[in-house]
């Protein structure tokens, strides 16, 4: 598992799809507080295909892995920008126990360290259209978090397939250190919402929709760290829940940006 630092100063307003045919979220533009000074790393993933020389698109091994329960791997055909906006999938198919979970996931080339991360999303789904109406289902993971080095530095927003409308934000600044709180987050799945944390030496706070819903002052990293945003299945008990055999889900992204 990983997670995602942010620190935002600027005033950030995101145009954000309408849901076709009348049906699906209608999605309303997000403001962030005050304006201060724009973004010196953004994407609003807009061009058609991922910039590369802003991201690598990693694949092999993910999270989620359990010998004889879940087979997990990152597949870089998982990512695409038909829709507008990054859209990340995930597979599961079980047989006998074993569950096969093939997801994604992008990873910043560059390095970021304190300021304010801010990401533009809605939390996986059923939908295969970013207005589309979807349902969250068990066996999935949505991550929008920064990582170095083993969780030397790793900060997340994380959602479960099994509690979609709880938000969870943990920090780390070793594996075996962290800070972790939940807030609750109505319909997460169907709607845009903007997760934004700022990133301080001694302490990370965390805003949703411009909200102040958490504040961590416990294990904060200081080391700069790559950001990542991820789409990955498990097939357990508890985390992220048991997988849910051959139902597609699909993670959309409206934009990033990091002002330090």
């Amino acid at each position: 598992m990983r997670r995602v630092v942010l620190l935002v100063l600027s005033l950030f307003i995101v145009s954000r799809p309408v849901a076709q045919n009348g049906t699906g979220p209608a999605i309303e533009p997000v403001r962030s507080g005050p304006a201060v000074s724009p973004p010196t790393f953004s994407d609003t993933f807009s061009g058609g295909r991922l910039d590369a020389t802003k991201w690598f698109v990693d694949d092999g091994r993910a999270p989620g892995n359990i010998p004889g329960k879940n087979r997990g791997t990152l597949n870089p055909k998982n990512i695409d920008l038909a829709t507008g906006m990054l859209r990340l999938t995930l597979t599961q198919s079980v047989s006998d126990g074993l569950a096969t979970s093939e997801g994604a996931e992008i990873r910043s080339k560059q390095l970021f360290g304190y300021g304010s991360y801010v990401w533009v999303a809605r939390a996986a789904s059923t939908s295969d259209t970013p207005g589309g109406v979807g349902s969250a289902v068990s066996g999935t993971v949505t991550d929008f978090f920064n990582f170095i080095n083993d969780s030397e530095t790793e900060i997340d927003f994380e959602y479960q397939g099994t509690s979609p409308s709880r938000l969870e934000m943990t920090n780390f600044s070793t594996v075996s250190n962290s800070q972790s709180t939940d807030t609750p987050v109505s319909g997460a799945e169907n709607s845009f919402h903007e997760y934004r944390y700022v990133w301080r030496a001694d302490r990370i706070e965390f805003y949703v929709d411009g909200k102040l819903v958490s504040t961590h002052t416990e294990h904060i990293p200081s080391s700069p760290a790559a950001v990542l945003i991820n789409l990955w299945g498990t097939n357990s008990s508890s985390f992220g829940g048991l997988a849910t055999d051959a139902v597609t889900r699909y993670l959309y992204v409206s934009s990033f940006s990091y002002t330090p």
